[in-house]
Formats: C-alpha cells, sequence, structure tokens
C-alpha cells in the first residue's frame, strides 16, 4: 500500500511539473492546419478601423460597422493562410506577453506602433485550445500588397480599400 501511495505521489508530481510549452514549430503547424477555426483581424496601429474576419459570428448591425466581422470559411481561410505564408510572414509568430509582443522562436519584440499594420491570427490548436498569433507587417509597399491580396479573397472590396488608405 505504501508503494502504491508513494508512486502516486511521485507520478502527480512529475505530471504538474511536465506541463507543455508553446513552440514555434508546433504552433506554425497548428496554424498551417486551422483553416476551419482561424479568425482574423487586421489592426493598423494609429486607428481605431479594423478589419476581422470570422467563422461563426455574424455582426448584429452590419450598418453598423461591416467590416469588423466578414464571413470567411475554409476556403478563404486557406488562402489567407497561403498568402501569408508566400510573404514569408508565418516565419515569425508573435504572442503577447506582458502587453509585449514576443517572437515564439527567439527573444524579439515587436511593438505595433513600429509597424504598417499587424494581423492577428486567433485559431484552435490540439494543445493549447484556443490561441492568438501576431504577424507584423514593417514596409508600407508590402502592406499594400498584402491587402490588395486579401482583398481578392474576400468579397468586401469597400473594406479592404479603406484599409489601404489608412495606411
Amino acid at each position: 500500500m505504501r508503494i502504491l501511495i508513494c508512486f502516486i505521489i511521485t507520478l502527480t508530481i512529475n505530471q504538474s511539473f511536465s506541463q507543455k510549452t508553446l513552440n514555434y514549430l508546433e504552433i506554425r503547424t497548428e496554424l498551417e492546419n486551422s483553416s476551419r477555426s482561424l479568425n482574423t483581424i487586421i489592426l493598423l496601429p494609429n486607428s481605431d478601423f479594423y478589419v476581422g474576419t470570422t467563422m461563426e459570428a455574424r455582426v448584429e448591425n452590419p450598418e453598423l460597422n461591416p467590416c469588423i466581422e466578414i464571413q470567411s470559411d475554409n476556403q478563404k481561410n486557406a488562402g489567407v493562410i497561403r498568402i501569408l505564408a508566400e510573404y514569408s510572414l508565418l516565419d515569425k509568430l508573435f504572442v503577447e506577453i506582458n502587453d509585449e509582443y514576443v517572437d515564439l522562436s527567439s527573444e524579439e519584440v515587436f511593438k505595433p506602433k513600429e509597424t504598417e499594420l499587424y494581423l492577428e491570427l486567433f485559431f484552435k490548436t490540439r494543445d493549447f485550445g484556443f490561441i492568438s498569433c501576431f504577424v507584423p507587417v514593417l514596409k508600407k509597399s508590402r502592406a499594400k500588397k498584402l491587402i490588395n491580396d486579401l482583398s481578392n479573397i474576400f468579397e468586401s472590396k469597400h473594406c479592404f480599400n479603406k484599409l489601404k488608405r489608412k495606411i
């Protein structure tokens, strides 16, 4: 009986210290396979205006702000992921820790004010539940080209044109 109790205590202690940690390769793989759960927000650092895509919720009053929840689907989300990969924007994924955006694969930090725009990618993972990753776009020409490519995926040209004007 004493051996069983010691074994259970040892196993419990061992499990409590072996929590999963965020790993860049695992999170990137999860993101690349997340077309069923991906929600995207494109944020401008010096503006209240943003564009968001969602798989689930519909805006209750689309006349108020039709750009905050543009309806998406698996195919459109796969297109977003493909475009981000083509631009090599998935090479660095940042998470928010204590009001800082820290790279998962290094100690690099980005500040939103130093970007032209940044994307928040909110998706479901196998091990961590839902997670938000951030992707900064630092150059104005690249930001406008990215917006142009993303606008070809979604029907909401007005929102993306307004976003381009604000950059």
